[in-house]
């Protein structure tokens, strides 16, 4: 386990989320099972005129015929797709970290999200134009 990992969870400020999205899907069968990919990204970082999320969580366990185990996910969504009612999703895709030998794929997309102005809470440390 790395030391990241090892460090007690500490609740992010409340400016850290004011924009993020809950996502749930199922990883692709390697080995013979799946694992569940669940969880809330973190804030939005703005790119020229939309914005990404990154996503760092943990693989659900797998108790099934072998040893238990999970994956690490760490990927950054796509950029904001526009729907109706002035809310928004994003498009991730990828693959877990190699576990006893194996990895997994995804590809899914985050739940809604109302559309905020870049100004409501706009950080010029993620500005990268």
């Amino acid at each position: 386990m790395s030391e990241e990992e090892r460090q007690p969870y500490t609740e992010p400020a409340h400016d850290d989320i004011k924009h993020n999205h809950a996502f749930i899907t199922i990883a692709d069968v390697a080995r013979d099972h799946q694992h569940g990919i669940l969880g809330t990204t973190g804030p939005a970082i703005y790119i020229r005129d939309s914005h990404i999320h990154r996503i760092h969580v943990r693989t659900t366990s797998d108790p099934k015929g072998g040893p238990v185990h999970w994956h690490v996910v760490e990927e950054t969504t796509g950029p904001a797709i526009e729907l109706s009612g002035e809310e928004h999703t994003h498009q991730f895709c990828g693959k877990t970290s190699v576990d006893l030998g194996h990895k997994h794929e995804f590809n899914s997309t985050t739940d809604t999200a109302p559309d905020q102005d870049k100004s409501d809470y706009y950080d010029e440390k993620y500005d990268q134009e």
